[in-house]
């Protein structure tokens, strides 16, 4: 397994750029299916940067075991969204211009079914909203302890934890009382692409029980069943903490993302299996 640190100049960024690749580089890209890497674009949380997961989780070993690229971008605190005004346009880097320059500059797979995209927290957000933005281009999302506040935020309540200024807010998400329904609203995306009669993305939500994240990531499940849109979700015992993010990231390469759960172990705890 190779570790690559990579920059580049972005044209949806408009400077240099930066991320990081764990890449099975001692094994043949071919496989045995005669297919290219999968690959996984994994993205940090708020305070963090394209190291959070190199240096906090053991996502080089899980990778290797599954053959699988992994690409971890920097997305500073910009929530993965586009702000052309400040020329930092993160959806639009990730989900598109990301994504085609690092299969031009290794041999990833250019099914939509191998290539996916995870977080946790606002990477967790900021995974929803791209991979279902861009459900063309990923077959697969996994979003941990996702910051889901929109509602909150809409409904005069702010933020959640470190995301809580107001100030910041507006110039994350912009017009605060007007954001459901919208294209910053990973529902509503994956409502238009249901109602459109196009595929969805697998979809992996989880969030831990003592988390102060759960219960709009309940709700947010909730509202996905309500919708009839296919989704699995898992509460396991944990916070908003590394030791939960890394026991989630484990389980999804290792077992969910190839179809492989356990049975009666402790990863299946209050699981609900593809709603």
């Amino acid at each position: 397994m190779a570790f690559l640190q990579v920059d580049y100049k972005s044209s949806k960024m408009n400077r240099k750029v930066h991320f990081n690749v764990f890449l099975p580089a001692d094994t043949d890209p071919a496989g045995k299916d005669g297919a290219p890497w999968r690959t996984l674009y994994l993205l940090h949380g708020i305070f963090g940067n394209s190291s959070s997961w190199v240096t906090s989780s053991c996502i080089q070993r899980y990778a290797e075991e599954r053959n699988l690229c992994v690409v971890m971008p920097d997305g500073e605190n910009g929530f993965y969204l586009d702000h052309p005004d400040y020329m930092n346009n993160y959806s639009s880097w990730i989900g598109e211009e990301l994504v085609e320059a690092t299969r031009t500059m290794f041999p990833l797979s250019r099914r939509r079914e191998d290539t996916w995209i995870g977080g946790f927290s606002m990477g967790g957000y900021g995974a929803l909203r791209t991979g279902l933005k861009y459900a063309d281009t990923f077959g697969g999302i996994l979003a941990f302890s996702s910051a889901l506040l929109l509602e909150s935020i809409q409904n005069g309540e702010g933020g959640a934890g470190p995301a809580g200024d107001e100030s910041y807010l507006r110039a994350m998400f912009g017009d605060l009382k007007h954001l459901l329904g919208t294209d910053l609203d990973p529902l509503h995306l994956a409502k238009a692409r249901q109602a459109a009669g196009k595929p969805l993305p697998r979809i992996y939500l989880s969030c831990g029980e003592q988390d102060f994240l759960l219960a709009a990531n309940a709700r947010f499940s909730a509202q996905l069943t309500e919708a009839g849109i296919p989704h699995t979700w898992r509460t396991a015992p944990g916070g908003h903490t590394w030791d939960f993010w890394e026991q989630e990231i484990r389980y999804t390469v290792l077992e969910w993302m190839s179809g492989k759960r356990k049975s009666g172990g402790p990863e299946e705890k209050k699981e609900r299996l593809d709603f």
